[in-house]
């Protein structure tokens, strides 16, 4: 279940970040404190399996959340 917008708003202004596979692009979305709408945070990876490493090593610090 996705969170709501409030509860987002909530995490990005506490400093979180919050991350999104694109599979179809094969790129990793984000919003932060910073930018609270949809921007490309990485891309060009050869593959799905390639995207969601690197997804799960962002995932490893405290302070980024996937939606």
């Amino acid at each position: 279940m996705a969170l709501h917008s409030r509860d987002v708003l909530k995490l990005l202004k506490k400093g979180f970040t919050i991350i999104r596979a694109d599979n179809e692009n094969l790129r990793i979305k984000h919003k932060s404190r910073t930018n609270t709408e949809w921007q490309t945070l990485e891309k060009g990876f050869e593959s799905k399996a390639a995207l969601r490493r690197k997804m799960d090593e962002l995932l490893k610090l405290s302070t980024i959340i996937e939606d």
